[in-house]
């Protein structure tokens, strides 16, 4: 239950169980309720009643407004009125109005970037299931050649055997759907709950977008009623005699690809065998291609994005060298901005609050133009040295047009400020910095600061303020263990694309091997063993599958690349990609024998089929 008392409280569960006495400031409180709330969430909180926790902050410090029109407009005006009642009462404020228009949640920035990415990638899924598909229910109805043929030859009319096929087609996609769409709510409520909780802190409950759920549904009963029109038109336009034959219709020879193809030297046999049947079939050569390079595509597209954005992380607190920062709790400047406080290292007092410029979000940092605590390469200009002047983030400046002498309007809690562009520096945030001093006058609070730097990890706090304290060490931890949630989830659906392209591979050599199968007994009846089999197959294979590996890296790359970039651009940051070349070795091996495998498993099952069954063309 809520807390009815000044000695009860409510904690986050980490805290404490119900019942047990929490000890805070010297107090013993009982612990009547457990819980959190989406504001807090991920933190360690406890929930006290107002008298009980206004006298360790000396007060109030938050002002919370809820307005009947929410549209985003319309608080952003309710935000400056209210900003500009509290400065003719002379109240001084540094945090920048947070707004959350149309009901959303303080969780949906946090996560609203890591969802668009994994949307993209759901898109990349989608496209790779829609190959499966097309190439299943081809398979479906190409397996049906001869009995189309029978029917045929007994008067059945072409128009009632396409829809027959059709019909099989829709019927067999109808019944998948019963298990793939439940599977994939499962799915992605799993790596919902794995994104919330690595990265929000929350635990969400099962939910079903229905309206995703029958747009799926629908797409795929239309894309198989359009693959199945497709397939069955071209079955049932066979020559009957072929058809009734139940050989390959598909000779080689007749093209002048085929014999400039011929003159290449294969070193035998089983290279000629292998030229001779990729290139008399280029549309099934092109998908098996098309299929293994969105498999390596995939496969190396999800360790990019991981290194990219664990890179950019890493990047973002490269340029600062304190060991420890303390900021106070308070929403004010509560700190004397003194050169040197008490510590056994050196350390600085600054500003660090929330502005905009340009309409985009920056963080600002107010520092001494000698500060010891940063230390970034300046891409152009110089270093500010007081007298109003600015250095920003060299990627954001660049990408909104902003020039070196420009003049740049910070927007600040207390309203706009302008400062004189002196230099860039190359960092990987959306960043300001200015001199404390002129911060601190525009905050309203001369002379006055909110964060300490220090060059050792007991960092100095002053008594009479609240302070949070993080050390170099335990961002470190922190990045880590982000780094591990992103591996995790992206590679849970690199996983899954890898899959579903790796069954699309399958499928197209399902239909390979049906239709060769008179070869491959022909091969038996002459005494083919089965290593020989397996010999035929891989050398065909493994040709094809590099070229889907190389096509496949230069796609995937591609497809980092353009993630990264659309990151950059909505956001005006240099995140920048890195590669993951590292991962080559593992992704051309795992291809390569992935492929044997696979020849091993389609001679294994045309070896199973009686020889004189086959050669006789008896279904």
């Amino acid at each position: 239950r809520l807390p009815a008392a000044a000695d009860e409280v409510v904690v986050s569960p980490a805290l404490g169980a119900l019942g047990d006495q929490l000890v805070a400031n010297g107090t013993s409180y009982e612990i009547v309720g457990l819980g959190s709330t989406l504001w807090w969430s991920g933190d360690d909180v406890v929930f006290a009643p107002f008298d009980t926790v206004a006298p360790m902050t000396g007060g109030v410090n938050r002002l919370v407004l809820t307005a009947v029109d929410d549209g985003e407009d319309e608080l952003r005006t309710i935000a400056d009125e209210t900003r500009t009642i509290l400065a003719d009462r002379g109240e001084r404020f540094v945090d920048f109005p947070i707004t959350m228009p149309d009901g959303s949640t303080p969780i949906d920035g946090d996560i609203q970037q890591v969802s668009t990415l994994i949307g993209l990638l759901g898109v990349f899924a989608g496209l790779v299931a829609l190959v499966l598909l097309a190439s299943t229910a081809n398979t479906l109805i190409t397996e049906r050649t001869r009995e189309v043929a029978v029917m045929r030859a007994l008067g059945g009319r072409s128009r009632a055997l396409r829809r027959r096929l059709r019909r099989i087609a829709l019927g067999i996609t109808a019944a998948s759907l019963v298990i793939g769409l439940p599977l994939g709510v499962l799915i992605s409520n799993l790596i919902a709950r794995m994104v919330l909780q690595e990265f929000v802190g929350i635990t969400p409950g099962f939910a079903i977008d229905w309206d995703v759920l029958a747009g799926s549904a629908v797409g795929a009963l239309v894309a198989a009623r359009l693959v199945a029109a497709r397939a069955a038109r071209r079955v049932t336009k066979l020559p009957l005699a072929e058809a009734l034959r139940d050989r390959d219709g598909a000779p080689y020879g007749g093209r002048w690809t085929h014999r400039v193809l011929g003159r290449i030297p294969t070193g035998g046999l089983f290279g000629r065998i292998a030229i001779r049947t990729s290139a008399r079939r280029p549309a099934r050569t092109a998908a098996v291609v098309a299929q293994i390079a969105a498999a390596v595509g995939a496969a190396f597209m999800i360790p990019s994005l991981v290194t990219s954005v664990n890179d950019f992380n890493e990047a973002t607190l490269a340029s600062w060298q304190w060991e420890s920062v303390a900021v106070a709790r308070d929403p004010g400047l509560p700190i004397a901005a003194t050169d040197r406080l008490d510590a056994p290292a050196p350390s600085e007092a600054g500003v660090w609050v929330d502005g905009e410029i340009a309409g985009y979000e920056a963080e600002v940092y107010g520092l001494r133009d000698d500060s010891t605590m940063f230390d970034a390469e300046i891409v152009g200009g110089r270093w500010f040295d007081g007298d109003r002047e600015v250095v920003l983030s060299d990627g954001f400046a660049r990408r909104r047009g902003i020039d070196i002498g420009d003049t740049v309007e910070l927007v600040l809690a207390g309203g706009p400020a302008t400062y004189e562009l002196v230099g860039t520096v190359d960092d990987a945030a959306v960043a300001a910095y200015v001199d404390r001093a002129d911060i601190a006058d525009d905050l309203g609070a001369p002379g006055m600061a909110n964060v300490v730097w220090s060059h050792s990890t007991l960092a100095p706090v002053p008594a009479d303020v609240p302070m949070q304290i993080e050390t170099a060490a335990d961002l470190s931890e922190e990045d880590r263990a982000g780094r591990d949630a992103i591996l995790l989830i992206f590679g849970a659906i690199g996983a899954i694309v890898t899959g579903v392209a790796g069954l699309a591979v399958m499928s197209s050599m399902t239909v390979n091997l049906f239709e060769r199968r008179h070869e491959f007994a022909a091969m038996q009846a002459l005494g083919a063993r089965r290593r020989r089999l397996r010999r035929l197959l891989a050398t065909e294979l493994v040709p094809v599958g590099i070229v889907g590996v190389g096509l496949g890296l230069g796609l995937g790359a591609l497809a980092a690349r353009g993630i990264i970039a659309s990151f950059e651009a909505s956001n005006s940051i240099d995140i920048g990609t890195t590669l993951s070349f590292g991962a080559i070795p593992f992704i051309v091996a795992g291809t390569l024998v992935a492929l044997v495998g696979l020849a091993a498993a389609v001679v294994r099952s045309a070896a199973r089929r009686p020889i004189a069954v086959t050669l006789r063309g008896a279904a």
